[in-house]
């Protein structure tokens, strides 16, 4: 199963179909026997859409100030080891690769050239609680570790559908991020979704 999950992010997420990624995730969650990890299917971070587009209304400014940015990339942190709080960095960066390279040479975004503070991320406190206490243990049945990587793999989705949708909302007030970068995931994930 986590293989399948992996290839249709690794697949939906590049290319655009982060809706389709979504859904199929939650499909694969209501097929499974129910867990604490099931709340996820109808939880995600929009409530914080206006915060989270003027956070990245507000980073450009303040770098272009500086000198020219050439994207961001928001990240949030390691929630499944570190259920207490989730949170997002923001980092801005002078230049920037092609974040539509499916080859995803991504050596730009280390170092980084500017950072926002953390912002925390609400309404998923029941899930929280569910990685606080089942995420490391191993002695759950099978079918809970499944749902906590399905859970997992939904969280970030959602995460970056936040991202994609505060870009969005983020140009009508701040038309220079049309067309601008921006990509977003996880700590220590690979798979990074694009915006522009």
């Amino acid at each position: 199963m986590p293989g399948v999950i992996q290839t249709l992010f690794g697949f939906s997420v590049p290319h655009g179909r982060l809706p389709e990624c979504i859904a199929s995730l939650q499909d694969a969650m209501r097929a499974m026997k129910e867990t604490r990890y099931h709340p996820v299917v109808d939880l995600d971070f929009l409530h914080h859409l206006d915060d989270a587009s003027q956070l990245i209304v507000d980073f450009y400014h303040a770098c272009s100030e500086k000198r020219p940015l050439g994207a961001m990339y928001f990240e949030m942190n390691g929630f499944t080891v570190n259920p207490d709080r989730w949170y997002f960095n923001g980092f801005g960066y002078n230049q920037s690769g092609d974040i539509w390279d499916l080859t995803w040479n991504t050596d730009w975004l280390n170092p980084w050239d500017a950072e926002t503070e953390d912002f925390t991320l609400t309404g998923m406190e029941t899930v929280q609680s569910a990685f606080a206490d089942l995420y490391c243990d191993d002695q759950q049945p099978l079918s809970v570790q499944v749902a906590g990587e399905v859970a997992e793999h939904l969280i970030v989705a959602r995460f970056n559908e936040l991202i994609c949708a505060a870009h969005r909302v983020a140009k009508e007030s701040c038309p220079k991020l049309e067309g601008f970068p921006i990509l977003s995931t996880a700590h220590e994930w690979d798979m990074l979704c694009p915006s522009q």
